[in-house]
């Protein structure tokens, strides 16, 4: 019996080293978000987009950055982030194994939808955006997905360490707009176009 449960015990203490190197990566800051009332409609003149990640296979947050390296919220498992911005051409980046991009031509009053959705990944579960165009098929299941996401967030501005925390990953993010904003990668940019809205 006791060669049957080192057989056993081994395995497990090397899953749990293997889970915890999983951790790698973007890190969480703490507070960095704080809950919010869901709305239904942008402000006058401003577009409104919503980051879906209703499941919560993977419920350890992963950043969202915009085109200029400014972190917009820090999004687990479960939740929505609902992101208010002016019309006009916006860039989306996330990574943990693989970076994703979305650039969005958005227009004033209008509500889009992306989709923050999880795959296998080495060494964490990875994000990766799919911008839910006028023929995408999960359109469909939005009022489900809107179900599942419990809570609503929204970036706090006077969270410790954000600003820390941009000026940590810029390089990063530098690299990936090299990468797929006119570079080798910029055929995996996804698109989402100004009639691809609600």
């Amino acid at each position: 019996m006791k060669k049957l449960l080192r057989h056993f015990v081994l395995p497990l203490s090397v899953v749990a080293v293997l889970g915890c190197c999983g951790c790698a990566g973007v890190p969480k800051i703490p507070d960095m978000d704080r809950l919010a009332n869901r709305i239904s409609q942008p402000p006058p003149g401003k577009a409104l987009v919503n980051f879906h990640r209703p499941s919560n296979l993977a419920k350890r947050g992963s950043a969202i950055f915009d085109g200029n390296g400014k972190l917009l919220v820090d999004l687990p498992g479960g939740s929505l982030f609902q992101y208010v911005c002016d019309p006009g051409e916006q860039v989306f980046i996330t990574w943990a194994d693989h970076a994703s991009v979305v650039k969005a031509d958005v227009a004033p009053d209008k509500i889009y939808d992306i989709m923050a959705d999880t795959a296998a990944g080495w060494t964490r579960p990875g994000i990766y955006f799919t911008p839910l165009a006028k023929d995408n098929p999960r359109r469909a299941n939005l009022a489900e997905f809107e179900q599942r996401e419990k809570k609503t967030l929204v970036l706090n501005p006077t969270a410790p360490r954000v600003a820390e925390y941009e000026t940590q990953w810029q390089m990063r993010v530098d690299e990936v707009k090299k990468d797929f904003l006119g570079g080798q990668k910029s055929d995996r940019v996804n698109l989402l176009q100004k009639d691809d809205c609600r």
